[in-house]
C-alpha cells in the first residue's frame, strides 16, 4: 500500500490475518494426510504432463482421477490449488511434490463452534478436532465482523485466517523507521523520535550460530542425526527471533495508529550481494551480517498495519544514512555520531537515517550526486576492497544497514 492522496480514503480494503490453534491429531486425520498428500501429487504429474494455464483447468483435467480416492469434494479443489502452484514455481525446485503431509480445507466445508472444529472426509462424514484456545483466540472467533476463510491443519497446528473490511483514510503524518542490526529507529513529522533496542536478537542469532557450528562438529559422520539437531534448533531459534522482533513491530504500529500516521520504511535489496566470500570481510562479519533479520521486521510492521488499515510506504535507502537530515550535505561520523559539516549538526546515525525516511515521503530527502545506493553494491569496487555502502564504518562500530 503507497500514500494516498490527501482527503483521499480507500474503502473495501479486505486483510488477511492467519491465527494458529495446537490440537490432538487423531488416527482417522493420519490417514486423510496422507491421502490428500498423493492426492496433491497426482495433480502436479497430471499439470506437468498436459500443461494447464489456470487451476481450474487443471482442476477438469485431474477431476476424474482425484474423485477416486473418494475424500470429499473440496479436497480435489483444494489438491488442484495446491498443485498448480506448485507446478508454476517447478523452476525453482527441483522436486516440486508435496513430502510434508498437511490438509487445507476450504471456508464452505468446515464448521467451527467455539472450539470445536468439524471438517469432512468423504461425503457426510466428518472429523471433530478440539482446538486450545486462549483468550486472544476467542476474541477473534467470536467477533462478528471477522470473516473466516480457509484452514490450513499440519501434524502440528491448525492455521485458519480471518479477514475484515476496512478504510484506509489519509494518514495526517508519517513515520520513517531506520531498521539495523541492533536497534529499530523511528522518527515521525510530529517531531518525537524512539530507539528500539533489538541487541537481544543479534545475541540469539550469535548463540544459536555457535550451536549450529557445534553440532556440525559433533555429528559430521551422521547425517540424520544433524539434520534433526538442526532443525530442531533452528525451529528454536526463529521462534525466540520473531517473538522479540514482534513486540518491537507491535508498539510501532500501535504509536502509528494512536497519532495516525502513515508508515515509511526502506526498500532494502541487495544486502545480501554486500555479504559475499570474495568481498575482503572475515567469515565471522559475514556470518553476523547474513542472519540479520531486517525482512521479519519490516514483514511484520507491514502486516500489522494493514490489519489496523495503516499506509505502508517503501522508499529508496539512497543517501538515507549519509545525508544530513537539516540541509542534505553529506556528513563525516564518528563512532555512531554524524557530524554535518555545512550547518554543524551532530545527531546519531540512526536517527538521522529514520528522519531522512521520513521526508523521503514527503518528496523532501535529499539527493546529491556521486556515491552510491544503500543496499545495492555499487557498479564499480577497488581490486580488494569490500563494497562500500556509502557509509563510513570505524573500528569497533557497528555496520548501518
Amino acid at each position: 500500500m503507497g500514500c494516498l492522496n490527501q482527503c483521499s480514503e480507500y474503502r473495501g480494503v479486505r486483510p488477511i490475518k492467519s491465527i494458529q490453534f495446537s490440537y490432538v491429531a487423531s488416527a482417522d486425520l493420519r490417514s486423510l494426510f496422507e491421502d490428500f498428500r498423493l492426492m496433491c501429487n497426482d495433480a502436479i504429474r497430471i499439470a506437468i504432463k498436459e500443461k494447464p494455464k489456470s487451476r481450474f483447468g487443471l482442476q477438469a483435467l485431474a477431476y476424474l482421477r482425484l474423485k477416486e480416492y473418494g475424500l470429499h469434494t473440496h479436497y480435489i479443489l483444494s489438491a488442484c490449488e495446491v498443485a498448480f502452484a506448485a507446478y508454476r514455481n517447478k523452476n525453482r525446485r527441483s522436486d516440486p511434490y508435496v513430502k510434508r503431509v498437511f490438509l487445507k480445507v476450504t471456508a464452505q466445508s468446515y464448521r467451527l463452534n467455539h472450539m470445536i472444529l468439524r471438517i469432512p472426509t468423504s461425503p457426510r462424514n466428518y472429523i471433530f478436532l478440539a482446538l486450545k484456545t486462549s483468550d486472544y483466540h476467542l476474541s477473534l472467533i467470536d467477533d462478528p465482523i471477522l470473516k473466516r476463510g480457509s484452514v490450513t491443519i499440519t501434524e502440528q497446528t491448525v492455521s485458519l485466517t480471518f479477514s475484515k473490511e476496512i478504510t484506509i483514510n489519509e494518514p495526517l503524518g508519517h513515520i520513517g523507521i531506520d531498521v539495523n542490526e541492533r536497534n529499530v529507529t523511528t522518527s515521525d513529522t510530529l517531531g518525537d523520535t524512539k530507539v528500539y533496542d533489538t541487541s537481544k536478537v543479534a545475541e540469539i542469532k550469535q548463540r544459536y550460530r555457535e550451536i549450529r557450528a557445534k553440532i556440525g562438529e559433533k555429528t559430521k559422520q551422521d547425517r540424520r542425526i544433524s539434520q534433526r539437531l538442526y532443525a530442531k534448533y533452528g525451529k528454536r531459534e526463529k521462534n525466540r527471533t520473531v517473538q522479540a522482533l514482534h513486540c518491537v513491530s507491535k508498539e510501532i504500529v500501535e504509536l502509528a495508529k494512536r497519532n495516525h500516521l502513515g508508515i515509511v520504511m526502506e526498500k532494502l535489496k541487495g544486502i545480501r550481494k554486500l555479504y559475499r566470500k570474495g568481498n575482503g570481510q572475515g567469515t565471522s562479519f559475514r556470518g553476523r551480517m547474513n542472519s540479520w533479520t531486517f525482512h521479519e521486521v519490516q514483514r511484520q510492521i507491514e502486516y500489522k498495519a494493514g490489519w489496523e488499515g495503516i499506509p505502508v510506504t517503501y522508499v529508496s535507502p539512497r543517501h538515507t544514512s549519509r545525508n544530513c537530515s537539516k540541509c542534505g550535505t553529506s556528513q563525516r561520523f564518528e563512532g555512531r555520531t554524524a557530524i554535518c559539516p555545512s550547518c554543524g549538526k551532530r545527531e546519531d546515525r540512526d536517527v538521522n537515517a529514520s528522519k531522512n525516511i521520513m521526508m523521503a515521503a514527503l518528496g523532501r530527502a535529499a539527493q546529491p550526486p556521486g556515491g552510491g545506493c544503500e543496499g545495492e553494491p555499487r557498479r564499480q569496487e577497488k581490486a580488494g576492497n569490500p563494497p562500500s555502502r556509502g557509509v563510513e564504518v570505524g573500528p569497533g562500530d557497528e555496520p548501518k544497514i
